[in-house]
């Protein structure tokens, strides 16, 4: 039977990209458009994508500088993927339109119940534009599973700015510690930690740690591993 959720429940704030859903799923479909380079072409874009957020989030708001929403960094960057694995760019929108509905791993679904059966308030905070973030929840069927689904639009930055995971505690009502960022993105989880969240790497790849000074209070192999111990 499911548990209540009350205002003292515990809280889980998850990243989206390569924690919930898999990042990786668009050139697996598209393989056999993209050719040889499928696997090269995806770890480019993705590396150039957050490459863009970390510049953005600490570009000088000062001057003229207008901030990209999260839509148009994917493309930018999946462009220069492209012309770098010189491969056509033609294939970008079929790409792109794969990218609003990236599947979730795995165990993601079944996780993510027994939490919420379980009493936990669970959340989304996503460097994804806000209608982005909503047709991945969508595409996914996971409509009513989080309580909030933050993108990093309401801070006008991306992570790791400390103002995006101030949205946590902003609409939670409670304080950072109090609550459990989870994230595949190591950096991510340093991030987090140095605002002051409790963290949980979720180190699907089997990296090597860093960050020891911002250092995880778990690492899983997959979200699944959650659920041993769902308290904080």
């Amino acid at each position: 039977m499911a548990v209540s959720m009350t205002p003292s429940s515990p809280v889980f704030i998850f990243d989206a990209f390569g924690t919930l859903f898999d990042v990786h799923a668009v050139a697996r479909e598209h393989a056999a458009a993209i050719g040889p380079e499928a696997e090269r072409l995806s770890g480019i874009w993705r590396s150039k994508q957050l490459e863009y957020t970390w510049i953005y989030a600490r570009a000088d708001r000062s001057g003229p500088l207008v901030v990209p929403g999260f839509r148009e960094i994917t493309r930018a960057s999946l462009m220069y993927a492209l012309s770098l694995c010189g491969l056509d760019a033609a294939l970008a929108p079929r790409l792109l339109e794969s990218y609003q509905r990236l599947p979730p791993f795995p165990e993601v679904r079944d996780t993510l119940t027994q939490l919420k059966a379980r009493g936990a308030r669970l959340a989304i905070l996503s460097n994804a534009d806000p209608d982005q973030l909503d047709d991945l929840v969508s595409n996914a069927g996971f409509d009513g599973v989080f309580e909030h689904s933050i993108s990093v639009a309401a801070a006008g930055s991306f992570k790791p700015d400390p103002r995006v995971y101030a949205l946590g505690p902003e609409v939670f009502g409670r304080p950072a510690n109090e609550m459990m960022f989870v994230s595949s993105n190591r950096w991510d989880i340093a991030g987090a930690k140095a605002f002051g969240y409790a963290a949980t790497w979720v180190n699907r790849l089997g990296l090597p740690d860093e960050y020891s000074d911002l250092s995880a209070g778990r690492v899983l192999t997959d979200l699944a591993g959650l659920l041993t111990n769902a308290s904080q």
